[in-house]
């Protein structure tokens, strides 16, 4: 069995134009939506570099400048921070293409828009590491499967197949929750240049290869901003 490191490096994916949040985010990225009195991205990556988390990949398209101006070179967080331009968007799997060369050990992803505080790295790095293979995939009960990527488990928390949404429950209760430690490898099954989404073309690919990649079950709810309703529940819950 494939055992992996602590990861050390980050992926955030702050790329997207967060278009359900408009107009909020016509002139503001979604990363930088207020949660709890300051910016999500700012909550993130005061809890990656919390779980000693050295390096964060940053990818950037819409308003970048502003992300920038914000974060910097990351020492303010304490962790040195990288940034990737997209001229046009490549996709959440397709961001990784122009980081391969920094990606050559264990790495978390974790999207922009997805609440960290609160969740428990420690323990997803530690189930990774016992359970080996190619990558784990953060999962968590879902009420709305027509709204999330449902991950279809088989009986040890291997997953066997993904469902993109809009989803429904005949494939079980399991979402994305929008968080990855993946190991260098899955880079090899993803094509140069390619636009790629994780779910609808990496980890199929992945899985028709045979390579383990395993659910986590998050044992917090892992909340995201990525709608007018659950950003205003993350604000309930986090203040403005």
């Amino acid at each position: 069995m494939e055992r992996t490191p602590h990861p050390r490096k980050a992926v955030v994916l702050c790329a997207g134009e967060g278009t359900r949040l408009r107009p909020l985010t016509y002139d503001l990225p979604k990363p930088l939506v207020p949660v709890g009195g300051k910016p999500l991205l700012g909550w993130n990556l005061e809890v990656l570099a919390a779980a000693d988390i050295e390096e964060v990949l940053i990818n950037l398209h819409h308003k970048p400048e502003k992300i920038i101006a914000y974060v910097g070179d990351g020492s303010r967080f304490g962790i040195s921070v990288h940034y990737s331009f997209e001229e046009e968007l490549l996709g959440t799997a397709g961001a990784l293409d122009r980081m391969r060369d920094r990606l050559t050990e264990t790495f978390l992803v974790v999207y922009g828009d997805v609440v960290l505080d609160g969740f428990p790295l420690g323990e997803l790095f530690a189930f990774h590491r016992e359970r080996g293979g190619i990558g784990t995939v953060v999962l968590q009960e879902t009420d709305r499967p027509e709204d999330c990527d449902v991950a279809e488990l088989g009986p040890e928390g291997r997953i066997v197949a993904w469902h993109p949404a809009p989803g429904d429950f005949r494939y079980g209760k399991w979402g994305n929750a929008a968080v990855y430690v993946l190991g260098p490898r899955v880079l090899s099954y993803l094509p140069r240049g390619a636009r790629w989404d994780f779910v609808r073309d990496l980890f199929p690919k992945v899985l028709e290869a045979g390579e383990a990649l395993w659910g986590f079950i998050s044992p917090v709810e892992l909340l995201d901003i990525g709608t007018p309703e659950r950003l205003e529940e993350a604000r309930r819950r986090y203040g403005g």
